[in-house]
């Protein structure tokens, strides 16, 4: 099954990002949005893996993640990115995210022990849709694009399967990891 790690967003952040998609179509942008329950911040996308494999990786990453600071980011900003000079992505930024880098860098640790590599450097954004068209001077239509910080609490990370289907992806969380010692397995 296709699988992925996240943090869950709060409701603060879901608003924010339905007003931000709500006037990049108002400007004529058009893309696959994120629905308000999909919203989150994704640590590493796992691909596909089998059932067995998940519940070993949530044991183990749980365990090395026990006792790990409960932290808080900053959602603030706009962004995108680019392929050529066409916009690919849009997203919402992280600020404040040295302890969310710590657990990034403990996560990928442990996820290199099961044959896992990630090439990319790690940066934390909320993506919000991915593009398919664009109106002419894009750039110039999403200069404006704020919203005011949101913060988010982070005491847990969960391990998500991921269903494509022609009306869009379906999120199934798989795992839970509080930081206190506590792995959920979710139906």
């Amino acid at each position: 099954m296709r699988t992925f790690i996240a943090i869950d967003v709060n409701d603060e952040v879901k608003k924010q990002a339905s007003e931000v998609i709500e006037k990049l179509m108002r400007r004529g942008f058009g893309a696959s949005w994120v629905s308000e329950e999909n919203l989150h911040l994704t640590l590493f996308f796992l691909g596909e893996v089998t059932e067995q494999k998940v519940s070993e990786i949530a044991e183990h990453l749980c365990r090395r993640v026990r006792g790990f600071p409960s932290f808080s980011f900053t959602v603030k900003g706009f962004g995108y990115f680019r392929r050529g000079k066409a916009p690919r992505v849009f997203w919402l930024g992280v600020e404040n995210a040295d302890r969310l880098n710590r657990l990034y860098e403990e996560l990928r640790n442990e996820l290199s022990h099961h044959g896992f590599s990630f090439e990319e450097k790690f940066i934390p954004h909320i993506t919000i849709g991915r593009v398919k068209y664009y109106p002419d001077k894009w750039e110039k239509l999403v200069e404006d694009i704020d919203f005011s910080p949101v913060e988010v609490a982070v005491d847990s990370f969960k391990i998500y399967s991921s269903t494509l289907t022609p009306s869009g992806p379906i999120y199934r969380a798989l795992y839970e990891c509080h930081f206190e010692g506590g792995l959920i397995r979710h139906g």
